[in-house]
């Protein structure tokens, strides 16, 4: 499901944005962020993640093993280094 309009700040869109370089930076075999609490909720990170997609950020679907049924889940990832620009919007 899209985004809806005005369902997510500037602030939280950075906020995700930071989250997501700061996993891929921690953890570069494992980028995958499923959620970004408190900003956005596992069930709106597409919505969200489409959104910085559509600004330019390279932002990604992975696979995130999981060791519950059915063994994997999906979350979201960023190319690139923490040295980038958070947005140009």
């Amino acid at each position: 499901m899209p985004a809806l309009p005005g369902e997510f700040s500037e602030a939280t869109l950075d906020a995700l944005l930071r989250a997501l370089h700061e996993r891929t930076a921690s953890h570069p075999d494992t980028p995958g962020l499923i959620a970004a609490w408190p900003h956005v909720r596992e069930e709106r990170m597409s919505a969200a993640c489409s959104l910085l997609a559509g600004r330019g950020h390279p932002v990604f679907r992975v696979s995130v093993p999981s060791s519950t049924p059915p063994g994997e889940r999906f979350g979201w990832a960023v190319r690139g280094g923490t040295d980038e620009p958070l947005r140009d919007l």
